[in-house]
């Protein structure tokens, strides 16, 4: 490997050694379950290693590391995969669709994970019941209205409805904790 090819290596690895922390930290607050952070820490640094060379050096490292851990977790997301390496569906929606600023994540621990459980303890029986089977469980809306006797649309309709209502209160839990 040429002089150039080691200089490259030695300056990504420095890059990995300052923002692995934050990045781990990152991946965590998108919903990752914690004994998959590392393994999704560490494919974030894998694909932009094989993307280095598009990386301009004259923009943020931090912001195009968390770019790239957003895209493998939204992926994540979208497999649904039964053994996911997510927090349930419902967490990892609300995660993801929150725009926080990078600054956020210089800290731990994250606040939105016990944001979210106060939140949906603060939910009436039913809709946590509902949540604990279709995401717990991972029983389909077809599954659950036939449990309920109702219609599958009405049983979507209710989930929206309720990550809607965690949605809102974990920003406003978490816009209170804001400095």
């Amino acid at each position: 490997m040429s002089s150039h090819g080691n200089q490259h290596i030695e300056i990504f690895s420095n890059l990995v050694r300052t923002h692995q922390a934050s990045l781990r930290a990152f991946v965590r607050a998108l919903g990752a379950e914690e004994t998959w952070v590392d393994d999704i820490a560490q494919e974030v640094f894998l694909v932009a290693f094989r993307n280095y060379s598009k990386f301009d050096p004259a923009a943020d490292f931090g912001k195009w590391l968390r770019g790239i851990a957003r895209n493998l977790v939204a992926n994540e997301r979208r497999k649904g995969a039964r053994h996911t390496r997510l927090l349930p569906a419902v967490v990892v929606d609300v995660l993801l669709n929150q725009t926080p600023e990078a600054t956020t994540y210089e800290r731990e621990p994250n606040d939105a994970l016990p944001a979210m459980r106060e939140c949906v303890d603060q939910l009436p029986q039913r809709s946590r019941e509902l949540l604990h089977h279709r995401y717990a469980d991972g029983e389909t809306a077809t599954q659950l209205a036939e449990r309920l006797r109702t219609r599958a649309e009405a049983v979507r309709q209710s989930l929206v409805r309720i990550r809607a209502t965690i949605k809102t209160c974990v920003e406003r839990k978490l816009g209170e904790a804001r400095p």
